[in-house]
């Protein structure tokens, strides 16, 4: 057990209930008809579930064969140079930065679904059709989630006449 990530959970889990607290105060609405309280109070509850497994999976004994991975990534030594991941983030920043310059333009859907399918390559999934596939299917959720469900009004971009 590492002490500095059960502190930084429980940090993260105190700010996760502070969070759910204030997201409760707010309207929740109906499933038909959702107020502004609801999507942050669904957050809020990722937010506090997340962080209390990760709080429990440093708690809690291993069992006496079971090793932690030297890295998350496989095929990838921990004691190697950072260059990798250095590499990655400023890969990351510049795709977010493409993205905001390109939402407006092309609209949500077509820059959603090119930003998660070059993020998930940068992390490291290889193959292009699994990743569009991927990313079409986060698109889509997205798509129903913010705009048909919520009605947040998102760009359309080069697809407003398809979709009006």
């Amino acid at each position: 057990m590492k002490i500095g990530s059960v502190v930084f959970a429980g940090l993260i889990l105190a700010v996760g209930l502070v969070y759910e607290i204030m997201a409760v105060k707010m309207p929740q609405g109906r499933l038909s008809y959702p107020g502004p309280g609801l999507f942050p109070m669904i957050i809020g509850i990722f937010l506090i579930a997340t962080t209390l497994g990760c709080l429990l999976q440093e708690i809690l004994p291993r069992k006496s064969g079971e090793t932690r991975p030297a890295s998350p990534l496989p095929g990838q030594d921990s004691a190697a140079p950072g260059d990798r991941n250095v590499r990655k983030t400023f890969q990351l920043m510049a795709l977010m930065v493409g993205y905001t310059l390109t939402l407006k333009p092309l609209g949500f859907l077509i820059s959603i679904c090119a930003f998660m399918a070059v993020a998930i390559r940068i992390f490291g999934y290889r193959r292009w059709v699994p990743a569009l596939a991927m990313s079409a299917v986060i698109t889509a959720i997205s798509y129903v989630s913010f705009v048909v469900w919520l009605k947040v009004p998102l760009p359309l971009g080069i697809l407003e006449a398809v979709f009006e």
